[in-house]
């Protein structure tokens, strides 16, 4: 109750109305998907901002506007902020998504947590809404969203380089980071959407090889080489060179044998 407390009497110095008027109890219960849970702390204080975008709507004030103020004022509240927004305003969702990312910008990642989890609209879409509203986050976003959403990460690294293709570097190593195991489909996707191929991706495909290798603490010869297949694969089912291809496995203690049975699996699409 500490921090419900201290944030009542900071309202009533910063904002334009007396916090007394806050009252926790008016039956508004938070929208919440299975599996996501809210502390009984942010419970409460989505009842308050939703009081206050009701004040702010009455004097004109714009959702866009309203957050911007809240997100500035009150960044440690994200997670009920957005809560009382999409709740309020769940068409908005574009509007409050880069307003609040565009107020608190080093919060891009929980900004997106919580949409992916409130479901408010497709991942693909928040993704696209979130690196639109903030590039330089590409990479964490799609890390982000990975996380929240495995199945799907594939599409969500085709839009994020989509939006942002001078990003594809560390959007493909961050989401091949966030799920290994799903590294040719990354490397796949990410390449496909690139308006071209040459030397610049031969040299991002062997930092990544390289980085995964590095990160694993684990590691061990057969799956240094089983990483460096997978990237590969999806290096050649996006359309590079077999011969570049080829001498980039060769670095990698991949014999040219290994190499054709490996991209014989691995159709160009």
């Amino acid at each position: 109750m500490r921090t419900t407390t201290a944030f009542i009497l900071a309202t009533s110095f910063m904002l334009p109305f007396s916090a007394s008027a806050l009252d926790f109890g008016d039956g508004i219960t938070p929208t919440e998907p299975v599996g996501y849970t809210m502390t009984e702390d942010n419970k409460r204080l989505v009842n308050t901002y939703l009081r206050m975008f009701r004040y702010y709507t009455k004097r004109n004030f714009s959702v866009t506007r309203t957050v911007r103020v809240l997100m500035s004022n009150y960044p440690q509240h994200v997670e009920p902020i957005l809560h009382a927004a999409f709740e309020r305003y769940p068409k908005k969702y574009e509007h409050i998504i880069k307003a609040a990312i565009n107020a608190e910008p080093g919060f891009t990642q929980d900004i997106l947590s919580v949409a992916m989890h409130l479901k408010i609209a497709p991942p693909t879409e928040l993704v696209r809404i979130a690196v639109e509203a903030e590039p330089a986050y590409a990479d964490e976003i799609v890390a982000e969203a990975s996380r929240v959403d495995p199945t799907n990460v594939e599409e969500l690294v085709r839009v994020a380089v989509r939006v942002e293709p001078e990003m594809a570097d560390s959007i493909m190593q961050s989401a091949s980071a966030s799920q290994p195991e799903q590294v040719e489909g990354i490397v796949h996707a990410t390449l496909s959407v690139l308006p071209a191929l040459g030397d610049y991706l031969l040299t991002s495909l062997d930092d990544l090889i390289s980085l995964m290798r590095d990160s694993d603490p684990e590691v061990t010869p057969v799956k240094t080489k089983g990483e460096a297949m997978s990237v590969i694969k999806g290096a050649y089912r996006a359309g590079m060179n077999y011969e570049e291809l080829q001498t980039l496995a060769a670095t990698h203690g991949i014999n040219d044998d290994e190499f054709a049975a490996a991209i014989k699996k691995a159709p160009q699409n």
